[in-house]
């Protein structure tokens, strides 16, 4: 193959040959690499690198990450709920060992941890202190990371914003003024201002993948079944996993921390596996049709060129995947996840009603959608999803990977997803918003957001890369060759470095 074989559409090609999309300001990211200097700038692994070799002991890092805590987060309310002394005394103690094992992180506030408040972004939880440990809080615990809080979430992961009404928004280092995505918003902004080098996140629509997009970070959301807490169910949305800076800090942590009796491939591919050309199929279309973003689309085009110059095919095409019929089963599903809440709340209120003021309205407004319907409609949910499953795997069988959007346009503005107006609208314009991301969700393949380009208005756009079941591997491995041709842990934004 050639090395430089590139197949585009008329469109693309004209896209491409001006360098950038007219009237936009998007950058792409092909600054050279750079010698690191602050500790707070390295990646996980040589943070735990700096701990085994004795430049740096982990009770050191922990206090350089809450001395940035206490600072970034004033402006940033990424930290709803701190554990600055409970990380000093853990960082004290005597560790597992491990390539993480000391290093500082954040722990989302979607997992339960022992003794500390579990708000999951709502009012109805403000209160609550876990009596025990959420199956990852364990699996951190064991890897050796020494968590120094909770990071902020939207009211129990539901929104691709991280703005909950009981704690406020969490802004994007990049833009203050600027979401930093969601559901893992707090990670991804902490991680983004160098506060910890890497941060738990989780993803059951996107919510991994869309705060990396937000914050240019790497961000991969695993196979179902991957991450050891799965619930094992045959739809299971929501994967763990972690907002990076690096490549290998993201394949290390699933590699140690993944499953090993779950039946899915190593995610690490063996020595000169990685050497293969890979088959890429590209789209800056959703399943409806609708051209994104023009700096969305930029991105794909670059990262899609930046393909074909590492020698892979790249041509456009993309699954066929279900427009509205997909849409309707999986709202119907992420519905049927208010509903859970509200029947939790209430139980816990001894079967009272539970009030409308202890819940956001978009909460209440998905409970609305379902609130009279039974759980056999989940039947033709799960139908509907198979159908996608099926067009995933048709694809894949030609392509390796499917290269898309991860937004429908670059991040917005705080405020931009008002809960206090037309709900029915903002669920509409959800849908192109977030049109690309739930799909792997459904199907349980694994998809990664990477970094592209930045924008005139200094925020980050990145690109998602859908793979077939079980195959992080190849994902972890054409990251790494993107990574290498147009870095990006070098960049960051000004706040972090003041």
């Amino acid at each position: 193959m050639k090395r430089r074989e590139f197949l585009y559409s008329a469109a693309a090609l004209g896209a491409l040959a001006g360098c950038k999309p007219k009237g936009q300001g998007a950058v792409a990211v092909v600054a050279p690499k750079i010698k690191q200097q602050a500790s707070w700038m390295k990646d996980g692994l040589a943070h735990g690198e700096m701990i085994a070799s004795g430049e740096m002991n982990a009770l050191e890092q922990t206090n350089v990450a809450v001395s940035r805590a206490e600072r970034l987060n004033k402006t940033l309310n990424f930290l709803v709920t701190p554990s600055f002394e409970k990380a000093r005394m853990l960082a004290q103690s005597e560790l597992p060992a491990g390539p993480f094992s000391g290093i500082p992180t954040l722990t989302k506030d979607l997992v339960a941890t022992k003794g500390l408040r579990t708000a999951y972004g709502s009012r109805a939880f403000a209160d609550n202190i876990s009596k025990a440990n959420h199956g990852f809080a364990d699996v951190m615990e064991q890897a050796g990371l020494v968590s120094i809080g909770k990071s902020s979430t939207p009211e129990f992961g539901f929104l691709p914003t991280t703005e909950p009404l009981v704690f406020g928004p969490t802004r994007n280092p990049w833009n203050p003024e600027h979401s930093s995505g969601g559901s893992s918003g707090g990670s991804a902004a902490a991680v983004a201002a160098g506060v910890v080098p890497m941060a738990q996140a989780s993803d059951g629509g996107g919510s991994i993948r869309i705060p990396s997009n937000c914050c240019g970070l790497f961000g991969m959301k695993a196979s179902r079944g991957r991450w050891p807490d799965s619930d094992g169910t045959p739809w299971e949305l929501s994967v763990r996993g972690f907002v990076t800076h690096s490549v290998r800090d993201s394949q290390t942590a699933m590699a140690m921390m993944a499953a090993t009796d779950n039946g899915l491939p190593s995610p690490v591919l063996p020595a000169g596996a990685a050497e293969k050309p890979y088959k890429i199929g590209f789209s800056t279309k959703d399943a409806w049709g609708n051209e994104v973003h023009p700096d969305c689309k930029w991105a794909v085009l670059h990262a899609a060129k930046t393909c074909a110059e590492l020698g892979h095919h790249v041509e456009e095409a993309a699954p066929a995947y279900s427009a509205q019929g997909f849409y309707d089963a999986f709202m119907t599903l992420w519905s049927f996840g208010a509903k859970q809440v509200v029947g939790n709340v209430s139980q816990a209120l001894g079967g009272k009603p539970v009030p409308p003021e202890l819940m956001e309205p978009f909460t209440w407004w998905l409970y609305a959608q379902v609130a009279d319907k039974e759980p056999s409609v989940l039947e033709e949910v799960y139908a509907q999803f198979a159908v996608e499953r099926e067009a995933s795997r048709a694809f894949h069988s030609d392509f390796d990977f499917y290269l898309s959007p991860v937004l429908g346009e670059p991040p917005v503005k705080i405020g931009r997803i008002d809960q206090s107006g037309d709900l029915d609208a903002l669920g509409e314009w959800l849908k192109s918003y977030v049109a690309f991301t739930p799909y792997a969700n459904a199907t349980g393949h694994p998809a990664m957001s990477v970094p592209t380009l930045w924008t005139k208005d200094h925020l980050p756009v990145g690109v998602q890369f859908e793979a077939n079941m079980g195959n992080e591997a190849n994902l972890f491995a054409l990251a790494s060759q993107i990574e290498e041709a147009a870095p990006w842990a070098h960049l960051w934004p000004e706040m972090a470095l003041a």
